[in-house]
């Protein structure tokens, strides 16, 4: 089917690089009208240099395939196809492009069609400041263009982002936005919503520089295959993979996507991780992997081992053992629309899977569209993640759309929670003996590591750690929900999660305290004053 993004034509003519020409005065490394099939050794040279023109020594250049370093004159040559059309650079720590495109976007890559001998250059100039890090991570935010979205991502998730951006400016931090795919929703695009890449860029106006994922509902709808779905991320996002360095830290954006298939890194691609991970030489500074498919499994209950690791197998055990001699990872994913933080078995790697940005995303299935749900599929709110350096030890905190910062826990006194649909669930059936005066807590900022404890009138209870669906979501949204359609949309089903926390109080009115320890030694509380309803 014929593309209606203009990077898709360019796109086709570079995939038949070394073929043929694209059209008589549009030629790839020969005069404009011949026709001539490129050469099969290309090489693209050019300089890194300051916006003063100092050279930059030693700065990492790649094509996506292969990769070199300047010299001391801010010199670079290497030998490229330039099969994926563009070439990058790898920004130094310090530093930053001096172009940026919607005033947010860093502009680290150049497409390159033909070169004709002409130099590729970049132009970086120091960043203002040499304060410490700051990271906003937001997953799956899937602008459609439906029931009032569009609005949503300007009035509240841009804005709430912007606030806690100015909190870690306050805090004296550089912060940084990285999202994790799934911008945008190709599914609707080709169904003519007509809310593209290029109006997500504009709408996103966050106060930070802004590095993209790409999600596999980000590709071109009206192209077949992986490569030539790329074609208008390309054009307007640049490289699906790259990399750059800031405070003190190394970020590595890779795309395990493959349109139409699934969750993969293929032999190309890890390869060219493997050269950029080559170029770090200190294995324990922090290293940023930013993903859109899952890479880990997901965390189980207590007691209960999971069956493998790596959560998709062509390319995760590889890039897993690429990363075995660093030990300070952590990887940044979405796709799942849930919270899941999990780590390897030797630790070294942390995982930290964020709930969507646009919340429970399913009912856009029905028919009318519904509006998006405040809550994920696991009861976690919509929201993101925040990465604070300020102390020099990161601290990690998810905030969900709307809310405090503070609110990590939501209690509940199953007591009062009765569902009586064993389609959406059979944990909270009327009449359920196995859930009185029970207190069960979702906790979805949990990683392993942290701490959960109960008190009833200061005892302290027996905590388990359980894998069920969160009743809350459940029974505010999904009931309601199922009374009105008729036809069930399965994708709206409750999904089981690991992230739940269950003690058995002695009494039916008595208060609980639930307290959260995470990681950075935070204490979150809340006190559920039973008996409480879900509200």
């Amino acid at each position: 089917m014929k593309s209606k993004f203009p990077y898709t034509a360019f796109f086709a003519c570079a995939t038949m690089l070394f073929s043929s020409a694209c059209s008589d005065s549009d030629e790839y490394f020969g005069a404009p009208a011949i026709k001539q099939p490129a050469p099969k050794e290309v090489y693209i040279e050019g300089t890194v240099k300051t916006d003063t023109g100092t050279p930059l020594a030693d700065v990492v250049v790649s094509d996506g395939y292969n990769l070199t370093t300047t010299d001391v004159n801010g010199k670079y040559i290497m030998k490229s196809e330039v099969a994926l059309g563009y070439i990058f650079v790898s920004t130094p720590d310090g530093y930053e492009p001096a172009a940026f495109l919607d005033n947010n976007r860093p502009k680290f890559w150049q497409q390159v069609r033909k070169t004709n001998g002409k130099s590729v250059d970049f132009i970086l100039r120091k960043i203002a400041d040499n304060n410490p890090l700051g990271i906003i991570a937001i997953a799956d935010p899937q602008i459609s263009n439906r029931c009032g979205d569009v609005e949503l991502l300007k009035n509240m998730i841009v804005p709430d982002v912007n606030r806690a951006i100015d909190s870690l400016k306050a805090k004296g931090t550089s912060p940084i936005v990285i999202t994790l795919g799934d911008l945008i929703c190709d599914v609707f695009v080709a169904d003519g919503y007509g809310y593209t890449l290029d109006l997500f860029n504009k709408d996103f106006k966050v106060n930070a520089p802004l590095y993209h994922t790409m999600g596999n509902h980000d590709y071109d709808p009206f192209m077949t295959g992986d490569i030539p779905g790329l074609s208008n991320w390309l054009y307007i996002n640049g490289p699906s993979y790259y990399s750059f360095n800031r405070g003190g830290a190394h970020f590595i954006v890779v795309n395990n996507m493959v349109y139409q298939e699934g969750t993969a890194l293929k032999a190309d691609q890890l390869d060219w991780i493997a050269k950029d991970l080559a170029t770090i030489k200190d294995k324990t500074a922090p290293l940023f992997i930013t993903m859109h498919g899952i890479f880990l499994t997901y965390p189980e209950a207590e007691g209960v081992n999971v069956s493998k690791v790596y959560r998709f197998d062509e390319g995760g055990p590889q890039l897993g053992a690429l990363l075995s001699e660093f030990t300070n990872v952590k990887v940044f994913s979405g796709h799942s629309h849930k919270s899941h933080f999990q780590h390897t078995p030797e630790g070294n790697i942390r995982e930290y899977n964020y709930a969507g940005a646009n919340g429970g995303w399913w009912p856009a299935g029905f028919k009318p569209h519904m509006p998006n749900l405040p809550v994920c599929f696991d009861g976690a709110p919509w929201g993101f993640g925040i990465w604070d350096f300020a102390s020099g030890t990161p601290h990690h905190i998810y905030k969900g759309f709307q809310l405090p910062t503070d609110f990590q826990i939501r209690a509940y006194d199953l007591n009062q929670v009765s569902i009586d649909d064993q389609d959406l669930s059979t944990a909270y059936l009327p009449g359920n003996s196995a859930n009185k005066d029970v207190v069960l807590a979702n906790i979805w900022a949990y990683e392993p590591g942290c701490t959960v404890k109960m008190y009833e009138n200061g005892r302290e209870l027996t905590v388990k750690r359980v894998k069920t669906q969160d009743p809350y979501l459940i029974q505010k949204y999904l009931v309601p929900i199922k009374k009105e359609y008729t036809k069930w949309n399965s994708g709206m089903n409750p999904e089981e999660t690991a992230h739940l926390f269950r003690a058995q109080a002695s009494t039916a009115d008595s208060p609980v305290t639930i307290e959260f320890t995470d990681l950075s030694g935070r204490k979150f509380t809340t006190v559920l004053n039973r008996p409480s309803s879900l509200e």
